[in-house]
């Protein structure tokens, strides 16, 4: 059967679901979302909420793990009478306050990477100093975020560079699996020799992905690109 690896999605449910259409959906293929379903695109909690009911596997993403820690300092502001260090916009407030138990959990549940064979699906990037597997807390939340790397495997803040930086995907040895991420949006899937990006920036207008994996042993060799065009756009591309 496949493994289908969507890219972020960004509350755009409606491309989602004509994407789904798009792949014919049988029992056997397992569906992974890459992370960032929420946020930016106008149906977040709905988007939880049809992940949820049609069993779609959850990466955690940046934007899922802000909700999953506004909701810890929440609690912890309501039992101690604190102010909540987190602030949110009226946007996020809305999903927050509209998001219901079932879709907190799920979001709670998301793990920081689903490895399946040979492909690792994880949300953003990784250094060829991580183990998944003995990866401490801070290595995990750095998946999350990574973009750039300098020779030495150093993270670089987003804006920052230095004269020897690249993409985190050109430094990357295949040590970990094939990577299938999403996080930065590219005009079209990005393609390195281990690693698969697959955010084609559906919230700016352009696409929504799926990789269509039939071998997670050889992902490299058995793969198909599946896309549906934006129906609007709903954000600008930084």
């Amino acid at each position: 059967m496949r493994t289908i690896i969507y890219g972020d999605v960004h509350g755009c449910l409606e491309e989602l679901k004509t994407l789904r259409e798009e792949l014919d959906i049988v029992d056997g293929d397992t569906e992974i979302l890459v992370g960032d379903i929420l946020d930016r695109g106008p149906f977040s909690n709905e988007t939880l909420t049809y992940a949820r009911q049609e069993k779609l596997r959850l990466v955690l993403g940046n934007h899922e793990r802000k909700y999953v820690r506004y909701k810890k300092h929440d609690e912890r502001s309501k039992a101690t009478g604190k102010r909540n260090p987190m602030r949110f916009n009226e946007s996020k407030l809305f999903i927050y306050e509209n998001m219901s138990e079932e879709n907190t959990r799920y979001l709670e549940e998301a793990p920081f990477f689903i490895k399946i064979d040979n492909v690792t699906v994880l949300h953003a990037g990784i250094t060829n100093k991580i183990d998944l597997q003995s990866a401490k807390q801070k290595d995990l939340e750095s998946l999350l975020m990574i973009r750039t790397l300098d020779e030495n495997q150093k993270i670089l803040r987003l804006g920052q560079t230095t004269w020897n930086a690249r993409f985190w995907s050109e430094w990357y040895n295949g040590d970990q699996g094939i990577i299938v991420y999403g996080h930065e949006a590219f005009d079209k899937v990005k393609i390195d020799k281990y690693s698969f990006g697959v955010d084609t920036g559906r919230v700016y207008g352009n696409k929504l992905t799926a990789l269509v994996i039939y071998d997670t042993k050889e992902p490299m060799l058995n793969y198909d690109i599946v896309q549906v065009n934006a129906f609007a756009e709903y954000a600008l591309k930084k």
